[in-house]
């Protein structure tokens, strides 16, 4: 029970058997989103409930993280010394396998809000089990199924300035508040366990995260080796990607406050905005050429130009790298303070950071996020942190960080105060013409990945005075052979709908739609749109009187195609800058060389007629000789056993000459 302290076990089939002993045998396990689940004690669980039927398990989380499984051929001679080198060391997630294999057992079933994208859009049973919540109302719908068990890996109980504390560190999202609810409501009918996994892997922050040792009731210290943490690799950013990002960092408002999602447009926006900070210059070149000021006052109305002298403060319910990144330039610098008067104070220019003795200013923090997940690199940035910077972040509840309610860490006086200027960009996946944004699934009902917390901070946005929602989205998509626009005249299906419309930003421009007329926003919208696509985009909102019949696309809109991005950017490519890996990469340079084949090949082969015509070529291709020695061996294609392989080394080669290596 709560104030004893807990059982510490190093056996994870012990912990289990004190689980059951606690809770009985119907069990509904939550875990964290991401990278806090505890795997040794997630598994040992769900092997207990393999070999026993009599237990009935419901597994309640989001982003259960597993490896990728590649297909057979030349990606799966690329892919698996890659997966081996970043995951061959942590165990897998046993249910997650499961479930992807569709080989659960009767008694075990897993429901998900977040899923790994793209992983279950044909999954059928992953689909019928799916929730579809906000994640500020997440805890609630946990505690609705019935949560009796809470599963969590914890940064053990060895910091000196914490004593008898474990760090919640990479998940108190919604651990933090999960954890008052559930011991608020147990009795002695219907107990609750909560058990702790150490992982000295991961780093430990205080503040918000940290958590007295008797929080739980079983802590799991096995003797194994701590398992390294699960990454996501970087993406590479394309040219395309480089624009949205650098637009999106036109609108930052210096002494303001940021969100931004992962993924390669957030990385981008990242880039940008250490880029207008430390080579100001070369910023303003593009900007320049661009025309920003010029063709999107919104631009200068809602953002600045200049370095950030004042800083930016960080509140995301996801603390991605590149807030580390930011830090590093010194931009993240804007210290808030869990005082509402004195941060109203400093505000208004009536206190200053670092003046006097008031003992308050000794809180303050750069950085609040809910949950991290990332590269390597990343991980291996935060564990080095010194103590002080590591004080200069508070990883706390997602639901002090998404909405603007009271909460125990603060009230919205507080959290108005905190959060000026905000600047809450995420990416979206389509865009209708009226204004709704497609993120999270397909028209017919099927899930791509999962709301989020991207409704909240839309809303927020609209809630918080010079606040804006800014939805980044790729002009167009490509499937095989046919590419297609993201704007679009309509759609079955939206996650920000119409009415939250405010910025939306594509590598051609910046659409400012908040408070216009229906028709201001669709020529607003077709503005940005790939060129290839504003005629149909026009004539269906001409066809629906959305837009005057007299309206002619200017010369102006007319030039947003791929070959304008090229050269908006390769001045400023010629000189190192925007580069597609700037903060890292986990391949190597043959890697790099190999995908960038691959990838050629995939184009190519889009169609059955380029089937043919590749491997035709791929024939006559050659033997590829000492040209290409180290990429074949790196494919185990140095040596052919097979004609199957004999087939692949041609077109691997066909697809290096292709690619102009």
């Amino acid at each position: 029970m709560p104030g004893k302290s807990p059982q510490r076990v190093s056996d994870s089939s012990v912990c289990v058997d004190q689980v059951i002993q606690r809770v009985g045998k119907k069990i509904t396990l939550g875990l964290p989103l991401g990278l806090g689940k505890p795997i040794h004690f997630a598994n040992a669980l769900y092997q207990r409930a393999k070999a026993d039927p009599s237990l009935e398990l419901h597994i309640v989380t989001a982003l259960s993280l597993v490896a990728p499984t590649p297909s057979a051929g030349l990606e799966k001679r690329f892919m698996d010394p890659f997966i081996e080198r970043l995951y061959g060391d942590i165990p897998e997630l046993e249910y997650a396998r499961d479930v992807l294999a569709h080989n659960l057992p009767d008694n075990v079933k897993v429901s998900e809000f977040f899923f790994q994208a793209g992983n279950f859009l044909n999954h059928k049973e992953q689909q019928q089990r799916y929730i579809c919540t906000n994640y500020t109302h997440a805890m609630r719908d946990l505690i609705a199924l019935g949560v009796n068990v809470v599963g969590q890996l914890v940064a053990p109980d060895t910091d000196a300035d914490y004593p008898r504390q474990f760090s919640l560190s990479c998940n108190p999202d919604l651990s933090l508040d999960l954890f008052t609810n559930l011991r608020a409501a147990e009795t002695e009918a219907n107990p609750i366990a909560l058990v702790a996994e150490c992982n000295t892997n991961l780093p430990f922050f205080g503040r918000d995260a940290a958590l007295p040792v008797n929080t739980f009731d079983l802590v799991l210290e096995t003797n194994e080796p701590d398992y390294p943490l699960f990454s996501v690799p970087q993406t590479p950013i394309s040219a395309s990607d480089h624009l949205i990002g650098f637009y999106a960092s036109c609108l930052l408002k210096d002494g303001g406050t940021l969100q931004v999602g992962i993924g390669s447009l957030g990385s981008a926006l990242i880039y940008s905005t250490c880029l207008r900070h430390q080579n100001n210059t070369a910023w303003r070149q593009l900007y320049n050429k661009l025309e920003v000021a010029e063709r999107f006052p919104v631009a200068d109305k809602c953002g600045g130009r200049e370095p950030f002298s004042k800083g930016l403060y960080g509140c995301s319910e996801m603390m991605v790298d590149g807030f580390i990144y930011l830090m590093e330039a010194g931009v993240l610098t804007r210290q808030v303070y869990p005082d509402a008067e004195l941060q109203e104070q400093i505000n208004e220019g009536r206190s200053e950071p670092g003046a006097g003795n008031d003992g308050r200013l000794q809180q303050g923090v750069v950085m609040h996020g809910g949950f991290y997940l990332g590269p390597r690199n990343f991980y291996k940035k935060l564990a080095q942190l010194t103590a002080e910077q590591r004080q200069l972040i508070c990883m706390s509840s997602v639901n002090y960080i998404n909405d603007l309610n009271d909460h125990r860490f603060g009230n919205q006086r507080l959290k108005v105060a905190q959060r000026v200027s905000g600047r809450f960009i995420n990416s979206a996946m389509q865009c209708t013409l009226d204004g709704a944004a497609v993120s999270d699934g397909l028209e017919d009902g099927r899930v791509l990945s999962g709301v989020g917390g991207q409704y909240n901070f839309v809303a927020m946005a609209h809630e918080l005075e010079d606040a804006r929602s800014i939805l980044t989205i790729r002009s167009t998509r490509t499937s095989g052979a046919k590419t297609s626009s993201n704007i679009v005249f309509s759609y079955g299906h939206c996650t920000i709908p119409r009415h939250l419309r405010d910025i939306v930003i594509t590598e051609y421009g910046i659409a400012d739609l908040r408070g216009k007329s229906d028709e201001e926003v669709y020529l607003a919208l077709i503005r940005i749109a790939d060129s290839r696509f504003q005629p149909g985009l026009l004539e269906q909102a001409q066809d629906a009187g959305k837009v005057n019949t007299n309206f002619e696309l200017p010369a102006a809109w007319q030039n947003n195609t791929p070959a304008a991005i090229g050269q908006s950017l390769n001045d400023l490519q010629q000189q190192d800058l925007f580069p597609p890996f700037p903060f890292g990469c986990e391949f190597t340079d043959d890697e790099l060389k190999i995908g960038k084949a691959l990838k050629q090949l995939k184009a190519d082969t889009s169609t059955r007629t380029g089937k043919l015509l590749t491997l035709l070529r791929a024939l006559l291709s050659g033997t590829g000789g000492k040209d290409y020695a180290s990429l074949l061996q790196r494919m185990e294609l140095d040596r052919t056993d097979s004609v199957g392989a004999w087939l692949e080394r041609r077109l691997l080669i066909r697809g290096l000459k292709k690619a102009g290596l």
